[in-house]
Formats: structure tokens, C-alpha cells, sequence
């Protein structure tokens, strides 16, 4: 049996005060790390406000989108505990066409998906490399990286950037022992999917393969995987975590007559 144990290092997880980012803490800590959740606020929720009682998990305020605090967090972290995992989970999700979405919503949507993805990527990359002991950065996509979602326009488009931003990044980074990863999770049980009524969450629960909605522990799981040394070969990859949703149109053929 193989196990993951985290003893001895530090990671960081942006957006990590509900939903994905608060499981991936969890399930971090779980396995001996120590973790400081990077968010803008603390969320209210209890399950998630407990995490605050494990003295293994600190919390530090931060608008990713921000690129002098970014730096100035990131290093305030790295000398005082050292960054050898990164999960980039913080994100936006945002409706609308192109022709009903606005400068604002477009230019809100970029700053935090791509821009903040940016800005938390270099300065753990930059922190990794001065360590000179490699590093994991494991950052959360989407199933909207690989396709479109209707009525999603700058989601979507982030996503899709944020996709080849990882495939670059872990080029780039590969030779000096840090693994650039990402998890792309499908339709998962968070705060952000709320947004999704019970008609439509039905909707696209028939159209997935394993019938189902993900858990944000799922997705935590998988980072766990690409946080640990059994990745350690694995450089540029999303792994979809959807139930088989991007793999094609869904149907039940089964009485359909030749």
C-alpha cells in the first residue's frame, strides 16, 4: 500500500476557503502537511470555518488579482515556512453571451482567472526555484477548457487559457524539478454552482455518463495525487474529473428501433 505523506512540507492553496479549495486544505493536511489557505475572506460556512481550528492551517488575506500583494504574500510565506505545493484554485464564474456580457464582467473574469493565475504562478515558481528543492503547482480548471459552455463566453475563455498557461508553464519548469499540473473538475457540489437551479443541475446530471454531480472532494483527491511523488513524471496534464461528461454526447439508445 502506498501512502501520501506530506510531513515537513508547506503548501498553499488560493481560493481556499470554501467549496474545492476548502477540501483540497482538508485532505492536505490530512496527509501531515501544513497549509496556509490563501482567500479573500474566511467563509461563514461551520464546516469550513472549522478548518481554522487545526493548528496546522493558517489563513492569510489575498486578491489574486492583485499583483503586488501577490508577490509581497508569497514571499512573507516562502520565508517563513517555504512553498513546495501550490494549489491555484481561486477562480469566477460569470454568465453571459458576448453580446450580453460587458467590459466589466469580461475584464473581472480575465483579472482573476488568467491574471491571477499568472501572478500566483510566477511567484511560486520563482520561490520554488530560490528553494532549490522543486515544487508542485497544481492549479483548478474546467471541463470549460476543453469546450464551450453555452452561454459562458468569458469563463469559458479563461479556462481555455488557463489550459495551455499550464502546458507552458510546466515546460518551461519541468528541468528543475517543478511539476506544473492541473485538475479540471466537471459539474461539482460547491457554493460557485449554486448558481444552477435544480431543473438544470438535473439537466446535466442525465447528461453525464455516471449519471451523478461530483463532490469537491473528488477533485481534492486527484490533487492530492499530482501534489505527491506519484506524480513525478507527470509534467502539463489536466486531469478531468467530470463522470465522463467532455467524452461525447450522451444518449440512451437503449430502446431507440433500427
Amino acid at each position: 500500500m502506498i501512502t501520501i505523506d506530506f510531513k515537513g512540507k508547506h503548501a498553499v492553496v488560493t481560493g481556499g476557503s470554501s467549496g474545492i479549495g476548502a477540501a483540497c486544505v482538508r485532505t492536505l493536511a490530512k496527509a501531515g502537511a501544513t497549509v496556509t489557505v490563501l482567500a479573500r475572506k474566511k467563509d461563514h460556512s461551520p464546516e469550513d470555518e472549522a478548518l481554522y481550528d487545526d493548528p496546522a492551517i493558517d489563513f492569510l488575506p489575498l486578491d489574486i488579482a492583485d499583483s503586488d500583494a501577490v508577490a509581497r504574500v508569497f514571499a512573507e510565506i516562502a520565508e517563513k515556512k517555504g512553498i513546495d505545493i501550490a494549489v491555484l484554485n481561486a477562480g469566477t464564474l460569470a454568465a453571459g453571451t458576448v453580446a450580453e456580457t460587458s467590459d466589466e464582467t469580461w475584464r473581472h473574469v480575465m483579472s482573476v482567472n488568467l491574471d491571477g493565475l499568472f501572478f500566483t504562478t510566477r511567484e511560486s515558481v520563482k520561490h520554488m526555484m530560490s528553494q532549490g528543492r522543486g515544487g508542485k503547482i497544481v492549479s483548478i480548471g474546467s471541463i470549460s477548457g476543453y469546450r464551450g459552455n453555452q452561454g459562458f463566453a468569458a469563463y469559458c475563455t479563461s479556462k481555455g487559457g488557463a489550459l495551455n498557461f499550464t502546458r507552458q508553464v510546466a515546460m518551461d519548469y519541468a528541468a528543475h524539478g517543478i511539476n506544473v499540473n492541473a485538475v479540471a473538475p466537471g459539474f461539482i457540489y460547491t457554493p460557485m454552482t449554486d448558481i444552477y437551479n435544480d431543473k438544470i443541475k438535473a439537466q446535466l446530471a442525465a447528461q453525464t455518463p455516471d449519471g451523478k454531480w461530483g463532490t469537491a472532494q473528488q477533485i481534492a483527491d486527484a490533487v492530492l495525487f499530482l501534489a505527491s511523488p506519484l506524480a513525478n513524471h507527470i509534467h502539463g496534464q489536466s486531469i478531468l474529473v467530470d463522470g465522463g461528461w467532455t467524452l461525447g454526447v450522451f444518449a440512451d439508445f437503449s430502446e431507440a428501433s433500427g
